[in-house]
């Protein structure tokens, strides 16, 4: 880490120390898990605390319980974290316990109770493992622009003695992953040392340079994707982000894109005039009529290149292996020496 100077994890006196833990478990989809691999890419943070004598309470945030437009938080079990704790329960054989609060007017948590205290004492009387506690977008203070953000920090910081953050992809200057480091010693966990570092390697990439960018939401990775455009030599995008590209680009009607997304993505699109041919396009995509993947009957696959402005497309959940075989595809991957 040339580049960028950390209080790391291993320097930290952990014995017989409280130490709330930010994650990104976000890899709940409708009360379910599909991949635990954010979860897994965590463990070896987790194993550390508690072998150097620490004990856990964890937090993450899952999906978008929040609605824009209302500032309305809808609590389901949709985005729970009870799924990671069964996975935790099954995989490792551990107890964590998820402490319940009451809702506010705006359905959301208004912050750290009391009630917790029962938790902290088993917790410290080691009758658990660990305290996972609820998704972090449940509280009303955690996307705050007000001071109730700074008081939810200053809770979360009465839990623990120590702050830990591995949660490289949560970047979003929240309560949970900035806000709470006013109020306890920080420390950046092990994924988050592996992911900076990795990223000082893009700051002075050996080239031919190649940025693949996937994901399910555009606007959290808008200014990424300019960043990115300018400085690689090829980008490649991916998932819903793609999506959206192809319908600002060729007028596609694709399903499940946002306005939002949609606005973003034609802007981008604009953009992207400045930089001819550093988009590499996949052309053939997968069609699906439902978002429960590759169904017989179901899926079929497409060539962009085939297909004319105004086609009404069902889910694009994916691209198809083919585009990997077309010349100017392969001869990217094959000669780039440097891929993010």
């Amino acid at each position: 880490m040339t580049e960028i100077s950390l209080p790391l994890l291993q320097n930290a006196d952990l014995k017989g120390k409280i130490v709330l833990v930010r994650v990104d478990h976000n890899v709940v989809k409708q009360g379910l898990i599909h991949d635990p691999y954010r979860i897994d890419a965590t463990l070896g943070t987790l194993y550390y605390i508690v072998s150097r004598g620490g004990k856990l309470i964890l937090m993450t945030h899952v999906g978008r319980p929040k609605d824009k437009k209302t500032g309305q938080i809808n609590i389901s079990d949709d985005t729970s974290v009870k799924p990671i704790v069964e996975y935790f329960e099954n995989k490792l054989h551990v107890k964590f316990q998820i402490p319940e609060f009451h809702q506010k007017e705006n359905g959301g948590y208004a912050g750290i109770e009391t009630s917790v205290n029962h938790l902290l004492r088993d917790l410290e009387e080691d009758k658990i493992d660990g305290i996972y506690l609820p998704n972090t977008r449940w509280f009303a203070g955690e996307e705050a622009k007000d001071d109730s953000a700074d008081r939810l920090a200053y809770q979360l910081a009465g839990l623990a003695d120590v702050f830990v953050n591995d949660a490289f992809g949560s970047w979003q200057p929240h309560a949970s992953t900035v806000g709470v480091t006013k109020y306890l010693p920080s420390y950046a966990g092990f994924l988050m040392q592996k992911e900076i570092a990795n990223l000082d390697r893009i700051f002075a990439p050996e080239k031919p340079f190649v940025a693949v960018v996937a994901g399910s939401k555009f606007d959290t990775k808008i200014d990424s994707l300019y960043t990115l455009l300018e400085k690689a030599d090829y980008l490649v995008l991916g998932g819903v982000i793609y999506n959206a590209y192809l319908a600002a680009k060729y007028g596609f009607n694709i399903k499940g894109i946002s306005d939002e997304d949609a606005a973003h993505a034609k802007k981008f699109v604009d953009y992207s005039k400045k930089f001819p041919g550093k988009l590499l396009e996949l052309p053939f995509i997968v069609e699906s009529d439902t978002l429960d993947g590759k169904i017989d009957g179901k899926y079929r696959t497409h060539d962009i290149r085939k297909l004319k402005k105004g086609t009404e497309l069902n889910y694009i959940l994916d691209v198809a292996a083919e585009s990997f075989a077309e010349k100017n595809v392969a001869d990217v991957f094959a000669s780039a020496k440097s891929v993010f």
